[in-house]
């Protein structure tokens, strides 16, 4: 029997409504992983809130040679009290099956760490580190980050002591066009 493409996406509806309830139930629990997502995902990284890790399946590959979402947590755990990370994403996309996006990322010690384990070296309030990274996301069948894994990321600014953001009234007024208060 010759079946012409109607047909044929008929059949494969009614063999997907007749292969039971579980089947469509698994398709609907699927978490979408799409560009709004990944923004509420960065969001929380960005806020310090571990709750970023609910995106993970349990036995997530991370980058970093980890495995399971509660390696991935400790670590951030235990970096928190020394640095705080601003990603900015760059690019995104995704499918059903993975994402890809560049992201660039601000990490600034807040309190030093002697702490080499953490970092590769010792830290000093002050700090910062900016990379550019491109990383793919491997989704497992519920939308979860089953794998993080792309190449090493780009240094753009090496550890170094940043300069003091404070600026002088003199030179804010400048910026603002307007006569300084002590002139």
């Amino acid at each position: 029997m010759n079946l012409g493409r109607r047909e044929a996406l008929g059949a494969a509806l009614i063999g997907f409504a007749a292969a039971g309830p579980g089947l469509a139930q698994a398709a609907i629990r699927r978490t979408r992983f799409d560009r709004t997502a990944y923004e509420r995902y960065i969001a929380l990284m960005n806020a310090g809130d571990l709750q970023f890790v609910d995106y993970y399946a349990d036995d997530v590959r991370f980058i970093m040679n980890m495995r399971g979402k509660a390696a991935v947590r400790d670590f951030y755990v235990r970096q928190r009290p020394y640095v705080r990370e601003t990603v900015t994403i760059l690019f995104f996309c995704a499918d059903a099956h993975g994402a890809a996006a560049e992201v660039l990322s601000e990490v600034r010690c807040i309190k030093d760490c002697d702490d080499t384990a953490i970092f590769g070296r010792a830290l000093k309030a002050g700090e910062v580190q900016k990379v550019r990274g491109c990383l793919l996301y491997v989704l497992d069948p519920q939308g979860r980050i089953a794998e993080i894994k792309g190449p090493p990321p780009e240094v753009l600014e090496p550890w170094h002591l940043a300069r003091a953001r404070a600026q002088s009234s003199c030179s804010r007024a400048a910026i603002d066009n307007q006569a300084c208060p002590r002139h």
